[in-house]
Formats: C-alpha cells, structure tokens, sequence
C-alpha cells in the first residue's frame, strides 16, 4: 500500500511532543482496536494499549518519520501484546505465540482492509449529491431517527428509509468498483 502523506510528520512541525500528539491522536483508535482484538479483556486490553502508548512516546526519538506511523504504532503494540501473553504463559488456556503471531498479522491485514474500504465508502458518499450526502450525514453521522428526518424533509418515514436503502445499495456497488480498480478485493 503506497505511503500516506497524513500519516507522516508535517513539514512545519518540529517540537516532537506536538508532532508525536498529532500522529498518535490520528491512529490513536485503530492500534486500540488493534489491541483489543488480541486482548479481548477490556481491562488487560486497556492496561496493554496504555502501556503500548508508552513505549510509542518513550520510543518516538526512533521513529523513522519518512515511514507511515500507523504500521511502526502496530508493530510497538504487536509486542506489548506479545509480552503480555507471555506473562500470562503459567495458564494453560493461553494460546501459543505462533497462534499469536498469526492473530496479530491477520488483524494488521483486516485494518488495512477496513482502512481501504473507509476510503473508498468515504470517496463514494462525496459522490453523492448534496441531497443525498445531506441524508446520509442526519441518520448515520448524527443519529437522527427517520421520524426526525421525514418531518424536517415533509416526507414519510416509509420514503425516507426507501432512500437509505437505494443508496447503500448504491455505495456499495461503488466501493467494491472503486475496490476492484485499485485491485483490492472487497470482502
């Protein structure tokens, strides 16, 4: 996958505190959900990802900032969970390293996965017209109920969710387009 420029350091930012802040608060979410797929108990989870930040701003000085920071992130957390499975060896219901090693590489690929499939979705909803881009935002990004929606647009509730349903079929077929002529395989 070809380097992302908003993953790396911004030209005019050169306190490394600020730029370690911005970089980690960007993938801050998705080395958590990394952990927590390895570490299923919220709190052993959450003791994990805590002491994954850690290393990451201990270690930041290391940080090859012509690389994407998301897989040097990943690749921190892969051995904070790594280390915490082998604290926990004594039970005999952990799973081996191996198995470890083969969870934690099949995470890193869904998230890149899912991350080019959020592209995509993200390209195809710009596509959209503003009406539809506008409908799209009420129910998904700010909850609103199709009741809220159908009285502030004068229609019913029965054409609001007709709609919804045309345009995620709609995006869908856009994504796994888009997917295909990246040559990614959508899911």
């Amino acid at each position: 996958m070809p380097s992302d420029p908003s993953t790396r350091r911004p030209a005019d930012q050169t306190d490394p505190y600020e730029e370690f802040l911005g970089l980690f608060s960007r993938h801050q979410s998705r080395v958590q959900a990394y952990v927590r797929s390895l570490v299923p108990n919220p709190a052993n989870g959450e003791d994990v990802f805590q002491a994954t930040s850690l290393v990451l701003w201990r270690s930041f000085a290391t940080y090859d900032r012509d690389k994407d920071f998301l897989p040097w992130a990943i690749g921190v957390a892969r051995h904070q969970v790594l280390m915490f499975w082998r604290t926990k060896r004594r039970d005999r219901h952990v799973l081996s390293e191996t198995l470890l090693a083969t969870l934690a590489d099949d995470a890193i690929a869904h998230a890149d996965a899912a991350s080019d499939r959020q592209r995509a979705l993200d390209a195809c909803v710009e596509g959209l017209p503003p009406r539809q881009r506008d409908l799209i935002r009420m129910f998904y990004g700010d909850n609103s109920s199709a009741d809220t929606i159908a009285a502030s647009w004068g229609r019913t509730v029965h054409a609001v969710y007709k709609a919804l349903k045309v345009m995620r079929k709609s995006l869908l077929e856009c994504v796994k387009r888009r997917l295909a002529a990246e040559g990614l395989v959508p899911e």
